[in-house]
């Protein structure tokens, strides 16, 4: 293996990883989900913009600030992709110039690349309210996409120049909260603000000097051959951030397919203590085992919260659609966070001090049965009610079929899973 050829090699072997994963990820349920949230997504989206309360909206001074949120939400998708591993640190040790000259110039490409595909979605997405406000024609938002993925390509050399050991730049590194305020907010902020306040005839100008602006900077942040024997790595933070990168992809894909080998850790909430002491009263302790590690983990409550978020967000957002797809969608939402529920039964009995407890198979898989169905109980009265502003016949069409779907969990899947 070359050096030059490493981070080619590296991304080969990501994305052969990415295709095992979406090949468990885009299975006949997820696809039907998507197909269903797509539907309602242009639904919704188009009742929006041809509903008359938005034209009036559109017509006012602080629409903008809806636009430039949008645009800054773009801007914080993607980062830098560069593969590293902890082993580098010692395997690559005295490598850095190669590594810089040849390795970080094609992480900076692809992740420029990533970055653009980004951007590029969220104009895309906010086009249709753009030029239905009458304030943006092809120029003014083909220069709004310029400066988006231009700027983006900017943040991620900010992010680079942070992987070099850099002694003149220590002092970012202690006011990096006022530099991300700075460079991801107030900058791109102001620009967005003055693309869509500034006149048609300086359009072209303003594009212009932009332009001569990217240019200078790329001019200034290229890496030659002799300015790579200059610098040196920072490996602790290239590494850490290769690290987090990887670790939000796999926890992306850990919402909807078992991922092995995923890090969890605990933080107690005090202010859950008081529900895990209600619910845990009179009940065996692997019970309480479970719900202590439910509610304190890291990344199963926040996500289970996420998704319990958007199904009522879907659910409110369904107008003028059949009962039936709102009762699929309320048991598929379900379906979705009893999912993510199981793999909290093989992790703790993956703790070699849960198997050292005097309890049985049976009574593991007891208490954790029962876990799941107050999750579902809780699911089916919250669904049910939000459910209701659609009339008696959703709200009844969806706690009949949440019910039935439940007992098919309980009695069929759940079984099947933790066996």
């Amino acid at each position: 293996m070359t050096l030059n050829n490493l981070f080619m090699q590296r991304f080969a072997r990501a994305q052969r990883t990415n295709m095992k994963y979406l090949r468990l990820l885009f299975n006949d349920h997820f696809v039907v989900f998507l197909l269903i949230a797509f539907g309602v997504g242009v639904l919704g989206y188009r009742q929006l913009i041809t509903s008359p309360i938005l034209n009036s909206i559109l017509q006012s001074n602080c629409w903008w600030l809806v636009e430039v949120l949008w645009m800054l939400l773009g801007l914080q998708v993607g980062t830098i992709v560069t593969y590293l591993k902890p082993a580098d640190r010692l395997y690559l040790m005295g490598s850095d110039q190669i590594i810089i000259k040849k390795y970080f110039n094609h992480s900076m490409i692809l992740s420029t690349i990533y970055g653009a595909l980004w951007q590029l979605a969220f104009v895309v997405v906010l086009t249709p309210i753009l030029v239905q406000s009458h304030r943006f024609t092809l120029t003014r938002m083909m220069l709004l996409l310029l400066f988006m993925v231009s700027y983006k390509w900017l943040l991620l050399l900010a992010t680079r120049a942070t992987f070099f050991v850099n002694p003149r730049l220590v002092w970012l590194e202690s006011h990096v909260i006022a530099r991300r305020l700075l460079l991801n907010f107030l900058v791109p902020a102001m620009m967005t603000t003055l693309i869509r306040q500034l006149p048609s005839d300086f359009i072209w100008m303003f594009g212009s000097v932009w332009m001569i602006l990217i240019v200078l900077l790329g001019r200034v942040t290229y890496i030659s051959e002799s300015r790579s024997n200059s610098l040196a790595i920072d490996w602790p933070v290239a590494v850490s951030q290769a690290i987090d990168h990887e670790q939000r992809v796999l926890h992306f894909y850990a919402t909807f397919a078992e991922v092995p080998n995923q890090p969890r850790t605990s933080k107690r909430r005090h202010y859950l203590d008081v529900i895990i002491k209600w619910l845990a009263k009179r009940q065996p302790v692997i019970y309480r085992l479970y719900l202590t590690r439910f509610m304190r983990d890291t990344e199963l409550l926040p996500l289970i919260m996420r998704l319990i978020t958007v199904a009522i967000i879907i659910l409110y957002a369904l107008n003028d659609v059949p009962t039936w797809l709102i009762a699929g969608i309320a048991s598929l939402m379900m379906y979705l966070v009893i999912f993510q529920l199981v793999p909290l039964y093989t992790t703790t009995q993956q703790n070699i001090w849960t198997r050292l407890l005097p309890i049985d198979n049976k009574s593991n898989q007891k208490a954790f049965s029962h876990l799941i169905k107050q999750m579902m109980m809780i699911l089916i009265v919250l669904f049910t009610c939000v459910s209701a502003i659609h009339g008696w016949m959703a709200l009844i069409a969806v706690g009949i079929t949440m019910c039935v779907v439940s007992l098919f969990l309980n009695r069929v899947y759940i079984p099947q899973k933790i066996k």
